[in-house]
Order: structure tokens, then C-alpha cells, then sequence
């Protein structure tokens, strides 16, 4: 019989409850140039949303997460006041064997909760910072179409890896849009700036009106805050692809 307290393989653990309806969820993951965690965990305090629930895993290296000296579940999931915007947010690497199972999992979850559309928030690496904050969008037909009216681009070819692919991959099978929104950025260097970007593209196609000047002014602060956590994702992936287990890496 398995103990109380045993690390399940995948489980949501709901600590608030709130009725989401029918919520537009943005997701942001510890990738390329942390862009889609910077941009969401901004929207999260910009926005005032409430943590409602959080995920456990064995999947999930054993760590946790401290922000201004408060600690916090690695793997969270928040809502604004209205339950119409709901975030998905991790800060550390997950283990490539987990992806499809967290993946599942959470998009199960979602899919009870009435939403039809999400987003993840990515980068994808160039080997300098660009001189132009551009960003394009990876999705299906009908939604493509929307984004380009709006300006974005398509992307034409390339690969979403990790859990950011797995969950895209995942809305393919169910009635849930699926859309990447990719901005150019470098390997491991936090990169505010083009979480600014992808955040000002939500602005203009859902009229977020989260705003990005805050997030610019605290560039460096930002970068230097989360310069170890990058350091810390590079080592752990780099010894996932030696040993396909990864680091553990505790402060």
C-alpha cells in the first residue's frame, strides 16, 4: 500500500478554490532564455492572480522555489479574480521522461475546467540578442489566422521540445486550441526583454493590459536574480543528456 506522504507520479492539488470559466491559460516553463517564466510570473503579480492549485510529481528534481524570500511550489497553477485567465508557471527543469505524463495530466485538468484555448509562452536560441523584438506563432489554421491579423508571424518550420511540445502536443488530441508564441533568445541568459515581447503581443490579441514598463526598468535586477537559476538549469539539463537522470542541485 503506498504511503500518504509518497511522491505520486502526477497529481494537481487544488488549495483554493475559485470556478474558472472557461479561461484563456497561459503557460510559461524554465526554456530557452526563461522568457515564458519571466513573462508569466509578471503577468501573475501584474495581474494580482491567486495561487489555486499546485502540482506534484516525481518528475519535478527535488527543489523549491523562493521569490523575495517566500517560498513556493515549483509547479503552480493561479487565477485572476474573475476565473476567466488562468497560469500555468514552473521555474525549474522537469525530467524529459515526465513531460508526457505531466502533460496529460494537467491538460485533463484544464480540459474540466472548461478552457478552450492556451498558449505557451517559449524562445527559441540565437547566439546573440537580437536587435529586434519580434515574435511568432506556431498553431492551428483558424487560430494562425487570427495572430497574423493581429501582425504576428507564423513560424515556418522548427521543433517544440520538453514539457512546452508535450502540452501542445497533447491539445492536438483534445477540443483545446493550442498556440506557441516564440520570441528569439540566448541559451541560458535571462532575457526580461523578450518576455516583455511576448507579453505585448498578449496585450494587443486579448487586451491583457499588463503592464510591460516595470518589467523593462527591472531588466538587470531581474537577470541578476535568476542568473544562478539559469546556471542551475544548464548544469541539470547538461547531466539529463549525459546520464538521462538528472542533477540534483540543492542551495
Amino acid at each position: 500500500m503506498a504511503s500518504k506522504n509518497e511522491i505520486p507520479e502526477v497529481k494537481i492539488v487544488e488549495t483554493e478554490k475559485i470556478k474558472l470559466k472557461n479561461p484563456l491559460v497561459i503557460l510559461g516553463f524554465a526554456g530557452v532564455g526563461l522568457v515564458g517564466g519571466i513573462a508569466v510570473a509578471h503577468i501573475i503579480e501584474q495581474l494580482e492572480m491567486r495561487e489555486i492549485a499546485h502540482l506534484r510529481s516525481r518528475y519535478i528534481p527535488p527543489a523549491v522555489v523562493f521569490m523575495k524570500g517566500k517560498l513556493r511550489h515549483p509547479f503552480r497553477i493561479h487565477s485572476n479574480k474573475t476565473g476567466k485567465l488562468c497560469t500555468v508557471i514552473s521555474e525549474i527543469p522537469l525530467r524529459s521522461d515526465g513531460a508526457y505524463p505531466i502533460s496529460s495530466t494537467l491538460l485533463e485538468w484544464i480540459e474540466a475546467k472548461g478552457a478552450k484555448e492556451l498558449i505557451v509562452l517559449e524562445g527559441f536560441s540565437v547566439n546573440h540578442f537580437p536587435k529586434e523584438r519580434k515574435v511568432f506563432c506556431a498553431a492551428e489554421p483558424e487560430t494562425i489566422k487570427k495572430y497574423q491579423e493581429k501582425g504576428v508571424r507564423m513560424i515556418t518550420a522548427g521543433i517544440v521540445q520538453g514539457i512546452a511540445g508535450s502540452i501542445l502536443d497533447e491539445c492536438l488530441s483534445r477540443k483545446i486550441s493550442g498556440t506557441a508564441l516564440l520570441t528569439p533568445a540566448v541559451s541560458f541568459i535571462p532575457d526580461p526583454e523578450g518576455a516583455a515581447a511576448l507579453i505585448n503581443t498578449l496585450n494587443r490579441i486579448y487586451n491583457l493590459k499588463v503592464d510591460i514598463k516595470e518589467l523593462l526598468n527591472k531588466a538587470e535586477e531581474i537577470k541578476q536574480r535568476l542568473q544562478d537559476l539559469a546556471e542551475r538549469h544548464r548544469k541539470m539539463r547538461d547531466a539529463e543528456e549525459k546520464s538521462g537522470v538528472p542533477e540534483r542541485v540543492y542551495i
